[in-house]
């Protein structure tokens, strides 16, 4: 219970940190700042390649070996961070033309790839099933950049001290993840194995090119936005994307403990516990995000003008679009994690690819014409189709699951709430009628049956292990 506490405080503080720094930057160089982030996150194609989801489904499986593939991994990320940070500084040098983002760029190169050289250890901590302390890693490191965004904003720095004291923080989260790989999971051996070396660049191949269109997918609008418009358009959309990330984060970081799971049943046991595995996840999850989605997504205006302020006016629309993104991943991220677990590595890749294709003909077709509008339309619909085509080879390759009936009854509860929402807007507080509506949500998908007597069940066990665990804290106090 620690530990989950330690995870959900790190993330709460880093989203109000993360929230404030948008508000400090504003529009202009908000766009700017999440330019910079793009240019280092797609050369993540090199930084990463694909290692982190490498080592989750191989670290165990090493045995007694793991504690030399973990250190030939540290290695090789590090010679990776290397050639990423020397490309950027290039790139920025020759290249760029925007002073702000050039002088940004060069601090860039390595305080924020730092933030790479965590992944092994805490890919080594999940593959070990030691979830709880890659919370706490996750935790702590949300919590780091917070402090340190924190101070930034109080001494009044500018974008390039924002970004060193990014890396400081990057430098903390790297001490205490491999602090915890060391001691609870896996030592590294730093023994240099060119052969092991090359067969790790051949096994991580696929996810690192999965690693880059996911990137295209979800980072190469804010570069062709910055580059087609300016950075004030990029700031409007990448203001409202900033607040969808940190809702992002909170819904990928449950899901997370999946993924070795299911690397685990589908390697090991039957598909059909693999099932049930998916539609668990996918149910609580997309059923407690959906309400969430609408009340935001209609109250758009208004959650902005909280969140943002009104210098972020514009970003209503994009809010009101994108929440719907976190929704639609709620759904397909685990069946991702499913094809990947059952080696259909190059399938999810091929999705993606398709994906991208997608997105880039369309970003470049509109926005000339509707700007950033038209970018958060354009993730919608590529949510939508990475959830069809996700959901059907999971279907064909794994096993029939039962993701399409809790969509419909989710839609089918959407239906009242949205009733509610369009009938009192303006008449009562958005904030009353934004948990008026999840209230009316619920309601409906409890009349529709959305949840069975195994539901129920298990309620009634985490609601008693809860009380449980309170009361023996309160005892342990009273002593």
């Amino acid at each position: 219970m620690s530990q989950i506490l330690t995870l959900v405080f790190g993330k709460i503080f880093g989203a109000v940190a993360g929230i404030a720094l948008v508000r400090y930057l504003g529009a202009e160089l908000q766009g700017v700042y999440s330019y910079i982030f793009s240019i280092v996150f797609l050369l993540s194609f090199i930084t990463d390649f694909g290692l982190s989801a490498l080592l989750v489904r191989e670290i165990k499986i090493a045995g007694d070996s793991s504690g030399k593939f973990l250190g030939n991994a540290v290695m090789l990320q590090v010679f990776q961070i290397l050639v990423s940070a020397v490309l950027i500084i290039l790139y920025s040098v020759f290249f760029e033309k925007n002073p702000a983002a050039k002088s940004s760029l060069l601090p860039a190169s390595f305080a924020i790839t730092l933030v790479y050289l965590a992944n092994p250890f805490i890919a080594s901590l999940t593959s070990h099933e030691k979830m709880y302390l890659s919370g706490i890693a996750g935790g702590l490191a949300s919590f780091f950049n917070a402090v340190f965004i924190s101070i930034s904003i109080f001494l009044g720095l500018k974008l390039p001290g924002i970004i060193l004291m990014l890396g400081i923080s990057n430098m903390l989260n790297i001490a205490v993840s491999s602090s915890l790989c060391v001691k609870y999971a896996v030592k590294p051996e730093f023994k240099f194995d060119p052969v092991l070396i090359k067969n790790m660049i051949k096994m991580s191949f696929p996810f690192a090119v999965m690693g880059l269109f996911n990137f295209m997918y979800e980072k190469i609008n804010v570069l062709i936005l910055f580059y087609m418009k300016d950075p004030v358009e990029v700031g409007y959309y990448t203001g409202a994307a900033r607040l969808i990330e940190i809702l992002n984060a909170f819904v990928v970081a449950i899901m997370a403990p999946v993924y070795p799971r299911l690397s685990m049943i589908i390697n090991t046991g039957s598909k059909e516990n693999a099932i049930k595995v998916i539609n668990l996840s996918v149910k609580y999850i997309a059923f407690a995000v959906a309400p969430c989605a609408l009340f935001v997504s209609v109250l758009g205006a208004d959650w902005t003008l909280l969140l943002l302020g009104e210098k972020f006016a514009p970003s209503a629309p994009v809010l009101s679009l994108l929440i719907w993104t976190i929704f639609l991943l709620s759904i397909h991220v685990i069946p991702g994690y499913a094809l990947n677990a059952a080696r259909l590595t190059k399938l999810v890749t091929t999705v993606y690819g398709i994906n991208i294709l997608i997105n880039l003909g369309l970003n470049f077709t509109l926005i000339p014409r509707y700007g950033y509008i038209a970018t958060a339309a354009i993730a919608v619909v590529c949510n939508i189709f990475a959830l069809i085509m996700l959901v059907f080879f999971t279907h064909q390759r794994i096993g029939k699951t039962e993701l399409p009936k809790y969509l419909l009854k989710i839609s089918l509860s959407l239906l009242p709430a949205l009733g509610t929402l369009v009938l009192l807007h303006n008449r009562i507080n958005y904030i009353i009628l934004s948990v008026l509506s999840l209230a009316v949500f619920a309601a409906t998908g409890f009349m529709l049956k959305y949840f069975d007597r195994q539901d129920y069940e298990l309620f009634r066990r985490i609601f008693s292990g809860a009380l449980g665990f309170i009361g023996k804290k309160m005892h342990g106090t009273s002593k």
